[in-house]
């Protein structure tokens, strides 16, 4: 079992942004969309972006997911602040800077 890591994440001002296909089932997305398996939610740790794939739902503004990027401006990395691509995280709607609720698993 793996563990579920806790990251720093930094102070998000606001609901994250909605990212969402204008020419799909979720055109016109509420800012207080639910949290669903498969979406991808990205949060910042000192300024570099990690994303997320929910996995876990565990309320609807709290989850777990698997990092699967990790970018510092336009360089992807690997590994970050004792965080690396694969890694099972904790996040929450408050340290979301965006959330695509249109990812293909999500649908």
């Amino acid at each position: 079992m793996k563990t579920i890591k806790q990251p720093k994440w930094d102070r998000q001002e606001g609901a994250p942004i909605i990212l969402a296909d204008p020419e799909g089932p979720n055109k016109n997305p509420s800012f207080n969309e639910p949290l669903r398996v498969g979406q991808r939610a990205t949060g910042t740790v000192d300024g570099v972006e990690v994303v997320v794939l929910l996995s876990d739902i565990l309320t609807t503004v709290k989850a777990q997911g698997e990092i699967v990027g990790i970018f510092d401006g336009q360089n992807e990395k690997d590994v970050f602040d004792g965080l690396r691509i694969g890694d099972v995280v904790f996040i929450e709607r408050k340290d979301m800077y965006s959330l695509d609720i249109d990812t293909d698993i999500a649908r």
